[in-house]
């Protein structure tokens, strides 16, 4: 029945209007059983198309292009061959669409509704469902609204029965995931009518693959370090057991799949799940979901014991405070050093008392592991600096009397502490009046808690302010005192007693760490913001 395209509108040599036809069918899962109604719906609407033309003297029907669309929900139109339907229609090929019922072209109301009542009639195009008994042509879709509304309907209550059988199935302790954890297998078996999935050791290599991960982990390993070491000894990833995984394409670990094996709870045994959730059924962004509403579905054996994995918790949560900082001190050379051979930064690490290259850290071991040591560096910048000093002859005495000059004007800070009490004057008044506007329910109650709220912290903000400022007061109240506070300063500076961060990001562009493979020799460039 498929004829050549004419690129026909209208009246052709007085055989009446030529509809150029296009038969559009779909089927939400690429699964086999569903499949098959493919075949079905354009067998049906041929049938149908065979008949019409037959019946139709006065106009002529081309079959242009069926257009098929396998695994795709009803409320997604970004589905391949809708598309190329949709640019066929804006090439000017099709003039008429034709479709089994409404659910099969969509399934949400206000994109379909656009499609149907607007696109279309822009376009010209003839629209026609047969179930439905919808033809645009002779103006009878005003049913069409409500019946894409109830398809709507239909596929949100799909999706609410199915997230509620989902979570009775994560309840019961039966797993819903595709594939179970690294290291597991899955056995599955029935509870009256209901079937559960149950995680259960592999025992195989990928067992032993985790414990000695929790065990590495608990010795002192980083998540990169662990990871260098399995791709070293060859050990597959989790991700060469997926379907699609290519064996020409090894994988390889990396800090993330480390991370990620070390804080989930299913190797402890505790089957804990939901803790992602779509936004809804129409978006299929994910999201996580709050700790309280996650689903705790009982227990089973865990590939290691609970104490174990409760100290890697807390090894986890520990490194993380101290990772740049040790003794809540900030690191001075963290936001300045690089690495000359993959241009990456260079983090402190605690057992180095120094930095490594963080690329040497994460993803599996991309660069080679050279450290420089903190106090190495910091005596190589003053003994720089101190040259400076001695070359450009600082005279201090100089800096002192412009310090005397500067203090010399008044530093008046019992001006700003007035100014703050005023200011609580003012809230402690505004407070008042609402309260009163509260009883007199002119405000809710809700939102005289919230601005409650605001006005607290405004006012604690400003009384921490007003301490300090009386401090200072009484701290720098003598010019004398306040000279002589500057000066020790100014002494501790340039004697390099006091040595940090700001000192380090105000002098220093960069340092650039380069080492030689073979040799293992380092190189320091150190770049400062001025010429030495």
């Amino acid at each position: 029945m498929k004829v050549p395209f004419a690129k026909v509108k209208g009246e052709v040599n007085g055989l009446g209007k030529v509809w150029n036809v296009a038969i559009y069918a779909r089927v939400s899962t690429d699964k086999k059983e569903q499949q098959e109604s493919i075949p079905v719906q354009v067998e049906g609407l041929e049938s149908w198309l065979l008949k019409k033309s037959r019946e139709d003297t006065k106009a002529t029907y081309n079959l242009i292009q069926v257009y098929k669309d396998e695994g795709f929900s009803g409320s997604n139109f970004k589905r391949d061959s809708f598309l190329k339907m949709k640019h066929d229609i804006d090439n000017g090929k099709i003039n008429m669409v034709l479709t089994r019922d409404l659910s099969r072209f969509g399934r949400n109301y206000i994109i379909s509704g656009y499609y149907i009542e607007d696109y279309f009639k822009a376009k010209n195009i003839r629209f026609i469902s047969v179930l439905d008994n919808v033809d645009t042509l002779y103006d009878t879709d005003d049913i069409i609204p409500f019946k894409n509304i109830l398809n709507e309907m239909y596929i949100k209550d799909c999706s609410k029965r199915t997230r509620d059988a989902l979570k009775q199935r994560m309840i019961r302790g039966s797993s819903i995931a595709s594939k179970p954890p690294y290291g597991y297998k899955t056995t599955e078996s029935y509870e009256g009518q209901s079937k559960i999935k149950k995680l259960v050791l592999a025992n195989d290599e990928t067992t032993e693959v985790v414990k000695k991960i929790y065990d590495l982990y608990l010795q002192g390993w980083g998540f990169g370090k662990i990871a260098t070491y399995l791709n070293k000894k060859g050990m597959l990833p989790p991700s060469a057991r997926l379907n699609n995984f290519s064996k020409r394409k090894k994988g390889t670990w990396t800090n993330n799949t480390i991370k990620s094996i070390l804080t989930n709870p299913k190797y402890a045994g505790l089957m804990v799940q939901g803790q992602y959730k779509r936004v809804s059924y129409k978006v299929k962004k994910v999201i996580k979901v709050n700790k309280e509403e996650w689903i705790y579905g009982g227990d089973f054996k865990g590939i290691i014991d609970r104490n174990t994995f409760k100290k890697v918790q807390d090894e986890i949560k520990r490194r993380s405070k101290g990772y740049r900082y040790k003794g809540g001190k900030d690191h001075i050379f963290s936001t300045v050093l690089k690495c000359n051979e993959c241009s990456g930064s260079m983090c402190y690490k605690k057992q180095y008392n120094g930095y490594k290259c963080t690329k040497s850290q994460t993803g599996g071991g991309k660069c080679t592991s050279h450290s420089v040591k903190e106090e190495y560096l910091k005596e190589i910048i003053i003994n720089n600096l101190e040259k400076v000093i001695i070359k450009n002859e600082i005279d201090t005495d100089k800096i002192y009397m412009k310090i005397k000059n500067v203090l010399s004007k008044d530093y008046e800070y019992m001006g700003e502490i007035y100014k703050i009490d005023r200011e609580m004057n003012i809230l402690n008044r505004q407070y008042e009046k609402m309260y009163i506007d509260k009883l007199k329910e002119v405000i809710s109650d809700s939102n005289f808690y919230n601005i409650s709220i605001c006005m607290k912290k405004k006012k604690e903000a400003l009384l921490k302010r007003k301490e300090q400022l009386i401090r200072l007061n009484n701290l720098y109240s003598n010019h004398d005192n306040l000279h002589k506070v500057y000066c020790s300063k100014i002494d501790n500076l340039l004697s390099f007693k006091e040595f940090d961060k700001i000192i380090v990001e105000a002098l220093i562009d960069k340092i650039v760490v380069s080492e030689n493979k073979y040799t293992k020799d380092k190189n320091i460039d150190i770049y400062y913001k001025f010429h030495i």
